[in-house]
Formats: structure tokens, C-alpha cells, sequence
């Protein structure tokens, strides 16, 4: 009895001893599960995190990239188009805006004197450097008039401007009345014909260069009518150092400042 009796307190001891370490392994066992659900959690957050952020990221930068990408294009575009209307401008204003055919009638009376005259042919020679002459630019033509008047220089003519220059330098002063209405009449009838070289619907210009003192008024003013009811646009020049300016007004505008014909 006494000799069964001794082990059971120690069994108990050993009993209590093991469930104490069973114990602690099992909470050793739980923390450490914690502390490793716990880790895989943060990480996993983290990696959520990250994979947001560089999903936020990438399409930020996909978003960035497409809008420059379509700012760009629209911007290129806008400048093609931009540039596209100002060449397009600038090949408008330049397709034959500055082509006429021109006819000057130059008066030689004995009002203008020799000296009026050479003045009168200064005036028309600088007119004609500012253009560029020739069949497929400006076409000039002369027409002289005092007792009479005739085509000196019909438009098809000259072709060169030093040719047509020195055509208009030989041209010499004659003297007599100040028939303005023949001048008139001759760049009517005979100044835009085929014949003499008018190109089909170029405009039609004529310049009078004159002193306005006309002999036979009437008839200046119905010629400048029927030039008129033809197309023909008429301007006027005073030349001389007694100018009948209100007489030139009646005629014509005077003529604007030349510089591309």
C-alpha cells in the first residue's frame, strides 16, 4: 500500500508539468501563427498597394503619354492646316494678281512742250521698272496723242522691258491742240484688240497722262463714257507745271501708286 502510494504525487507532478509545457508550445504556436498571418497580411497589403500604385501609374503615365501624344497631333495638325491657309494665302496673292494690260496715251501737245514730254516718258519708265513685263506678266502698251493720235507701242509688242524702254525713249515730241478724245478714242478701238495682243479676260487699264487742258471737252467726256461701258478702267496723271486738276477729275481717277503691275 505504501510502496504503490509514492509514485502517484509524482505522476501528478509530471502530469501538471507536461500540460504546463503543452501550454506554452501551444501559445508559442499561436503567436507565431499571428505574427506570420499577421506579416502576410501587411505584405499582402503592400503588395496591393504596390500594384495599385503602379497600376495608378501606368495608366497615369499611358493617360499622360496618350494626351501629350494627342496634344501633339493636334497641334501639328493645327500648324499644317495654319500653314497649309497661309501658303495656300500667299499662292492666291501671288496667282497673276499683279498681271494687267496696261496701255498709257501720253499727250505731246504744244501745251506739254518738249520738256513736259520728257517728264511724261520719266514717269512712265519708272512705272514700268516697278513691274515685271512680258506675254506672261504685264503687257504695256503706248498710245500719242495732240492733233492726232495713233499706236505707237501695241501691247504684244515687247516682250523685254530694256526693249520696251528704249522703244519709249525714242518716241519724240510732236506739238499741236490737246485732242484728249482721240487719245481716248484709239485705246478703245484698237488698244485691247486681239490683233494688237490683249489676252482674253485680263483686265483692262488705261493710264492718260496729260495736263487736263482738253480742246474739245464734250467729246472727252463721251469717250470716257463709251471706255467706260467697254470695261476699260481709266486713271489719269497731271504732267506738266500747269495742271488742270478739276479738268483730270472729270476724266478720271488719278492713278493710285504703282508698285506691282
Amino acid at each position: 500500500m505504501n510502496m504503490k502510494a509514492w509514485w502517484i504525487p509524482l505522476l501528478f507532478a509530471i502530469t501538471i508539468e507536461l500540460n504546463n509545457k503543452l501550454c506554452h508550445a501551444k501559445g508559442d504556436l499561436s503567436e507565431n501563427s499571428n505574427e506570420s498571418k499577421g506579416d502576410l497580411s501587411k505584405n499582402s497589403g503592400e503588395s496591393k498597394e504596390d500594384t495599385k500604385e503602379n497600376s495608378d501609374g501606368s495608366k497615369g503615365g499611358r493617360s499622360g503619354k496618350s494626351g501629350e501624344s494627342k496634344g501633339g497631333l493636334s497641334k501639328n495638325s493645327g500648324e499644317s492646316k495654319g500653314g497649309l491657309s497661309k501658303n495656300s494665302g500667299e499662292s492666291k496673292e501671288g496667282s497673276g494678281a499683279c498681271k494687267y494690260d496696261l496701255i498709257f496715251v501720253l499727250d505731246m501737245s504744244s501745251s506739254i512742250g518738249p520738256s513736259g514730254f520728257e517728264k511724261t516718258k520719266d514717269y512712265v519708265i519708272e512705272t514700268i521698272n516697278k513691274s515685271k513685263v512680258g506675254h506672261e506678266q504685264t503687257q504695256i502698251g503706248i498710245i500719242t496723242f495732240s492733233d492726232d493720235a495713233k499706236m505707237d507701242i501695241p501691247l504684244k509688242q515687247y516682250k523685254k522691258k530694256e526693249k520696251l524702254i528704249e522703244a519709249i525713249r525714242s518716241i519724240q515730241w510732236k506739238g499741236g491742240v490737246t485732242n484728249i478724245f482721240k487719245g481716248l478714242n484709239v485705246l478703245r478701238l484698237e488698244g485691247f484688240t486681239k490683233k494688237n495682243g490683249y489676252r482674253k479676260k485680263m483686265e483692262k487699264i488705261g493710264i492718260l497722262v496729260t495736263d487736263g487742258k482738253s480742246t474739245n471737252e464734250q467729246e472727252t467726256h463721251s469717250e470716257v463714257e463709251l471706255l467706260e461701258s467697254e470695261g476699260i478702267k481709266l486713271f489719269t496723271k497731271g504732267i506738266s507745271d500747269d495742271i488742270d486738276e478739276e479738268a483730270l477729275r472729270t476724266i478720271g481717277d488719278e492713278v493710285p501708286e504703282i508698285n506691282c503691275l
